[in-house]
């Protein structure tokens, strides 16, 4: 089966305008068509009536007995006709020109009083008794014909001409709506064309309103796109600053032992270390941007953690690997919160190595675990030099560094908050960053509280 060619505006519009003109067409034929019946066949009701209380009081035998009970009803005897059943079984018919209707073939339209007499035409029927006879009247509705043929004509030369204006009017409507669908259009493919290069905004119409919504959304489509396109061109940067530091150190110290490790073999444990090191920044730097990769693929199934216990242990193994002393605030009883375990160990461990790195080794590390209104909070404070707060919008991007030189004097790589800000997104929850008193920063790790698992 063919599948329907799609259809434009002006399509949809004129064939909505012709069924609705139709429908309107048709019902207003119908509700005319029968209340002109409904009038006829009460007139012809009254007529009849009439013509049965002079037949109570008169005996008609004849044509002319006929005709002058018409002209004495005031009826128009040339339209009205009568055939007799009398009460011996003959009929008398008394018809123009002395026709019999037994002759003539005659249908009845159910539910009215209405018969067609074919060679004479619609009429409406009757049946009287009255002096022993049974009269048999038919009054002719040629003014009900002839009404609804002109009504019929009047009508479609009506919804003709109406259509005709109104499918030129539809036209230009069409043209009118679709011209700023087809501006979009062919701003959206201009851009579709293009989609390595940073897009302009859509034109945005003010009518029809919809259309002006569909720009504004395509719009926030493209400025999202076009964040995540400059992010990627930084990500590209970063990523190549961070690696060209360890492939060049690397490179300089093997040509540097390949000039000079003849003569002076004594450089060649020092060249060995300088790659060993570069090497082992470049593997941590290739493990973050894997862990960034798999973060944003990554679904999980969020279960009832003992944040608690969690935290507890973590520390535990954590302590002797750093100088500075860290001290855990908890309630007494066990905090449940809803996440997945082995990445809030990767969280907690990578705010730890954060603070840990901006520290002073003589200075404590404080973590402090709450629960509040069915929210569990974490938060990770240090007594180093603090976050700038026009920096604080930017601490969780990839490669970000509140130290814009890059220098080599804080060891890291600028992808660890990025990486915690992926995981706490996964676990729904949030992260923010603020100052800590008297000085230092303070991550504050916010997930919803589970229900408590010792029932």
């Amino acid at each position: 089966m063919p599948t329907k060619a799609p259809r434009t505006y002006a399509d949809i519009i004129r064939h909505s305008f012709t069924s609705l003109l139709m429908t309107i067409g048709i019902i207003i034929v119908l509700t005319v068509s029968i209340t002109l019946v409904v009038d006829q066949l009460l007139r012809a009701q009254n007529q009849a009536a009439q013509l049965s209380a002079s037949l109570q009081t008169s005996q008609v035998t004849n044509f002319r007995d006929w005709l002058a009970i018409n002209r004495a009803s005031g009826l128009n005897s040339r339209n009205t006709f009568v055939v007799i059943h009398n009460a011996d079984g003959s009929t008398t018919s008394l018809l123009p020109h002395g026709t019999s209707l037994a002759d003539d073939n005659t249908w009845t339209i159910p539910f009215t009083h209405l018969t067609y007499v074919k060679g004479w035409g619609l009429f409406f029927a009757e049946t009287l008794k009255a002096s022993g006879s049974t009269y048999h009247l038919y009054i002719e509705m040629h003014v009900l014909v002839g009404n609804l043929h002109v009504l019929i004509a009047v009508l479609i030369i009506a919804i003709g001409i109406s259509l005709l204006i109104g499918l030129l009017f539809v036209r230009r409507l069409a043209k009118r709506i679709s011209a700023p669908t087809m501006t979009l259009a062919t701003a959206a493919q201009q851009a579709a064309a293009n989609p390595a290069v940073t897009q302009t905004a859509l034109p945005q119409p003010t009518e029809p309103v919809e259309v002006g919504q569909l720009a504004k959304d395509f719009n926030q489509l493209l400025a999202a796109q076009n964040g995540r396109l400059e992010r990627e061109r930084q990500f590209i940067s970063d990523a190549s600053h961070e690696l060209r530091t360890p492939i060049a150190t690397i490179r300089g110290n093997i040509k540097l032992i390949k000039r000079r490790g003849d003569q002076h073999p004594e450089i060649i444990p020092e060249s060995l270390g300088f790659i060993d090191q570069e090497s082992l920044r470049m593997q941590h730097l290739i493990e973050n941007l894997l862990h960034l990769s798999r973060a944003d693929r990554a679904e999980i199934d969020r279960q009832p953690l003992d944040l608690s216990d969690l935290v507890s242990t973590t520390l535990t193994h954590y302590q002797p690997l750093i100088s500075q002393e860290i001290t855990l605030h908890t309630p007494t009883e066990p905090v449940w919160a809803l996440g997945d375990s082995d990445m809030f160990h990767q969280i907690l461990t990578a705010l730890l190595d954060n603070a840990h790195k901006y520290s002073p080794a003589d200075q404590p590390i404080t973590i402090d675990l709450a629960i509040h209104n069915e929210q569990v909070t974490l938060s990770v404070a240090d007594c180093g030099p603090g976050i700038p707060v026009d920096a604080r919008e930017h601490i969780f991007e990839r490669f970000y560094r509140v130290d814009t030189s890059r220098s080599n004097k804080i060891e890291g790589s600028g992808l660890g908050l990025a990486i915690v800000a992926q995981l706490v997104q996964l676990n729904q929850g949030t992260i923010t960053v603020s100052d800590n008193q008297p000085h230092g920063a303070r991550f504050t790790l916010t997930l919803l509280a589970a229900p408590s698992q010792s029932d």
